[in-house]
C-alpha cells in the first residue's frame, strides 16, 4: 500500500504523538509498504533534524512553522495538496492536532480512505468552533483508532460516533529501550550523583497536565522516612520555574532535578538509572487528558515498574498490583503512600518491575502493536 501519514508532530523533537507516528511509519515500512510522512518537526535543531531524517526508512516532508498562522496554514495546504497529487496514497492516516480537519476537507473529493488516530488531546474543550470542526471531521473518517478505552469514551462523548472505532494501545520500541548491564547503570547513577539514592523519574514535557507538581508535593511525606529519595524530570522544562518555587516552599529543592530534553540514546540511560517510574498526569479544566502514556511502556521495557494516575489512558498502561500501581489523580498523599510502599518493600518492587518488562515484551512492542494497526488498515482498504 501507499500510505500517507499526516502528523501534528514528529521526532527528533519530543512528544508522544510524534513518537507514535514515527514508530507506525517505521513498522509499515518494514512490512514493505510505501510510506510518506507530512509533519512539522519542531523543538529540534536543523542539524539534528537532518541527521534523523537521513536515517529514516521512509520519506518525510517537513511542514514549516512560522509566526504568521494564516501564511503557515496556506503554505502547508499547498504542500499537502502537491503531495497528494504526486504520491497518490491509497490510505491516509491523520494523527494529532487538526490533521483530521485537513483530511476531511481534502480527501472527500478524492475519495481516498482515511483513518483518524485518537490520542486524547483532540477531544478537550478547545472552543465552540474548534470543537465543531473536530466533530464534523472525525465523523467523516472511514475509521478511528483510539490509543485507549478512555480515549474512546471521550471520542463518543465528543460526538464522534459514525465511523467504526478500534482501540489499540500504544507500544514502544524494544530496540531502543532495554535493560542495561549493572555496571553501566552504576556508572550512570554515579555520574548523575545518585549513587545511594532512590530515584523517581518522570519523562514528558514539564507542565501542568503531566502532573510533576503532584510528585513534588508528595516529596515531603516521602522524605520524612526516606531522605535518600530524589526526583528526576526529563522533558522540555516549560514550568521549571513554577515547580522550583513550589519545591523551595516545601523545602525539597535539593531533591529535584530537571534534565531537560534528551536524545533517545541518552533516554535509555535515564530509564535504567531510576528505581521507579512515576507519571501522575491530570485532566485539565479544558478537558485535555493523557491518552495513554508511551513513556510508561518505554520504562517497562527497561525493567521499571510505574506509579500512574487514574482517570486517563495511563490506567491502561499499567496492570494494578502486577506491573505497577494506580493512584487517584491529583492526589499527593496517595501518590506518596504508593511510592513509600515500593521503597519499603523492595521484593514487591522487583516483582512488579519484572512483570512490567515481561508484559511489555509480550504485548507492547511495535512488532505486536503494528500488526494490529495493519489489520485495521487492510479492513478499511478492502471496504
Amino acid at each position: 500500500m501507499r500510505i500517507l501519514i499526516l502528523s501534528s508532530e514528529f521526532p527528533p523533537g519530543p512528544g508522544g504523538i510524534g513518537t507514535h507516528a514515527y514508530q507506525l511509519g517505521k513498522y509499515l515500512s518494514s512490512q514493505s509498504h510505501s510510506v510518506m510522512v507530512l509533519s512539522p518537526q519542531d523543538y529540534a535543531k536543523q542539524k539534528e533534524i537532518d541527521e534523523f531524517n537521513a536515517a529514516l526508512t521512509f520519506e518525510i516532508i517537513r511542514l514549516q512553522s512560522c509566526a504568521f498562522k494564516p501564511f503557515q496554514i496556506f503554505q502547508r495546504l499547498i504542500v499537502i495538496l502537491k503531495t497528494l497529487a504526486q504520491f497518490k496514497p491509497e490510505l491516509v492516516i491523520a494523527s494529532g492536532g487538526k490533521t483530521s480537519w485537513i483530511a476531511a476537507m481534502l480527501l472527500k473529493l478524492r475519495k481516498t480512505p482515511w483513518v483518524l488516530i485518537g490520542h486524547g488531546t483532540e477531544f478537550g474543550d478547545h472552543g465552540l468552533l474548534n470543537s465543531w470542526f473536530t466533530k464534523i471531521s472525525g465523523n467523516a473518517a472511514d475509521a478511528v483508532i483510539c490509543v485507549s478505552e478512555y480515549t474512546k469514551e471521550a471520542l463518543h462523548t465528543f460526538g464522534i460516533d459514525k465511523p467504526p472505532v478500534f482501540v489499540i494501545h500504544n507500544g514502544a520500541d524494544h530496540t531502543l529501550y532495554y535493560p542495561l548491564p549493572d555496571n553501566e547503570i552504576r556508572s550512570l547513577r554515579n555520574e548523575h550523583g545518585a549513587r545511594d539514592k532512590f530515584v523517581l523519574l518522570t519523562v514528558g514535557r514539564v507542565y501542568n497536565r503531566k502532573g510533576q507538581e503532584v510528585v513534588i508535593r508528595a516529596l515531603p511525606l516521602i522524605l520524612k522516612s526516606h531522605p535518600e529519595v530524589v526526583y528526576w524530570m526529563v522533558g522540555i522544562p516549560q514550568d521549571q520555574q513554577k515547580l522550583t518555587d513550589i519545591a523551595d516552599k516545601l523545602r525539597v529543592r535539593d531533591h529535584i532535578r530537571f534534565w531537560g530534553k534528551v536524545s533517545n540514546q541518552k533516554m535509555v540511560g535515564y530509564y535504567n538509572a531510576c528505581d521507579l517510574f512515576v507519571m501522575t498526569s491530570r485532566q485539565l479544566v479544558n478537558g485535555n487528558f493523557e491518552g495513554f502514556g508511551i513513556a510508561v511502556i518505554e520504562a517497562a521495557l527497561c525493567g521499571k515498574a510505574a506509579v500512574v494516575s487514574k482517570n486517563s489512558g495511563l490506567a491502561e498502561a499499567v496492570k494494578h498490583d502486577e506491573t505497577g500501581l494506580i493512584v487517584p489523580q491529583n492526589d499527593p498523599v496517595n501518590t506518596a503512600e504508593a511510592i513509600l510502599r515500593l521503597i519499603e518493600n523492595r521484593r514487591e518492587l522487583e516483582s512488579l518491575s519484572s512483570q512490567a518488562r515481561y508484559n511489555a515484551i509480550e504485548n507492547q512492542t511495535w512488532d505486536k502493536v503494528g500488526a494490529n494497526y495493519l489489520n485495521v488498515f487492510e479492513k478499511v482498504i478492502s471496504s
